[in-house]
């Protein structure tokens, strides 16, 4: 998409707002906090189809995936809250679901908990936590593979990690979550982030380079949603 007409759009606002601060000031507000807000066009899409699934629910109580879609319905819409009601009320009926659990982690994880998102990320790739399992590559159990989300659990579970403070085993999931997830810089931008964090200099920065080199090979619309963290590779 060619966006040069955020340049006509910002002078017609400016010509606005000068006669109008207060909407002015309110756009400016809304701009400042769209990292927070849900998208528009995300709430109008949801809000029909959050009527639609609790009907089915409704309909059919032993209606798991009309569960978990409204779960993940509830994400986009950025409250976990209620998307972990649901997938609550999906994990009871489908308990060995992976991508259930995947996306209780992910709302646990907004949440605030981390303990609890580690352990649901660990069952979406066959790992129990509890018992000292390590997210590591040795540490999943082969047939849970398959799990298309498998890269994703590792980066979910290596924020988990971090925050509660245990660097070493959020590089292992790092480093896990690059293997699988190729074409993205998050997880090398954060491998260099965490062994930053524990001294380890010369790896940092060979996870930053690495990211430098995946930019280099992805194609153009993939390089402008992973625009950021490109600057934050380059940065350090």
């Amino acid at each position: 998409m060619n966006y040069y007409w955020m340049y006509y759009a910002a002078t017609f606002f400016l010509a606005y707002a000068e006669k109008n601060p207060k909407v002015g000031v309110a756009a400016l507000a809304f701009f400042v906090l769209r990292p927070w807000l849900p998208d528009p066009v995300v709430i109008v899409k949801n809000l029909s189809r959050i009527s639609r699934l609790k009907r089915l629910s409704s309909i059919n109580v032993a209606n798991a995936p009309a569960r978990r879609d409204l779960g993940l319905a509830y994400l986009d819409l950025r409250m976990p809250g209620t998307a972990l009601y649901w997938l609550d009320e999906a994990k009871k009926l489908d308990p060995k679901n992976q991508e259930i659990d995947y996306l209780r982690g992910v709302a646990l994880l907004k949440r605030g908990e981390s303990d609890e998102a580690l352990r649901a990320f660990g069952h979406a790739v066959g790992i129990d936590p509890d018992k000292g399992e390590p997210f590591s590559s040795q540490g999943a159990r082969g047939a849970e593979r398959t799990f298309r989300r498998y890269g994703e659990a590792y980066l979910g579970a290596a924020d988990a990690l971090e925050r509660l403070g245990r660097l070493p085993q959020a590089e292992e999931a790092l480093e896990v979550s690059s293997t699988y997830n190729t074409s993205s810089l998050e997880p090398l931008v954060r491998l260099s982030r965490v062994r930053k964090r524990q001294g380890k200099g010369d790896g940092a920065r060979e996870a930053l380079l690495e990211a430098r080199r995946t930019w280099g090979q992805l194609p153009g619309f993939m390089k402008r949603q992973q625009f950021g963290l490109y600057v934050r590779a380059l940065l350090g």
